[in-house]
């Protein structure tokens, strides 16, 4: 995807586009450290937008700091039907923050007159 390394570094001109980040670990969940092979990639869907929308909302904080109040969040969050069990949760989020740190989650966003031109020429 991008090469921005961590979101609190960045400008703001990038995006999370979670459509290639889920294409992305239905491509590799099966190699991953958390798999588990009684698990299909939907099982992990909730858990892997909840670590995103995690690192969005506290991307100034390290995981540490927050993994004592994560489990009862994520019981809050989660129905129970698409729960998984915390300590597979907890490793997948490690792995959404290790990614959205390393800066492999971020898309570049084009500028918005940019946009604009492109669609009104296309209206022409």
């Amino acid at each position: 995807m991008g090469t921005v390394r961590d979101i609190r570094s960045t400008p703001q001109d990038v995006m999370l586009d979670i459509d290639a980040e889920l294409r992305h670990w239905r491509g590799c969940y099966r190699e991953s450290s958390f798999h588990s092979s009684s698990r299909e990639f939907d099982d992990y869907i909730p858990t892997l937008k909840f670590g995103y929308d995690i690192y969005l909302l506290n991307y100034r904080a390290e995981l540490e700091e927050l993994l004592s109040t994560l489990k009862h969040r994520y019981e809050r969050s989660i129905p129970e039907w698409q729960r998984l069990e915390w300590p597979l949760s907890e490793a997948i989020i490690r792995e959404t923050w290790k990614r959205m740190k390393s800066g492999q989650s971020w898309r570049q966003v084009p500028p918005l007159n940019q946009g604009f031109h492109n669609t009104a020429a296309s209206l022409r």
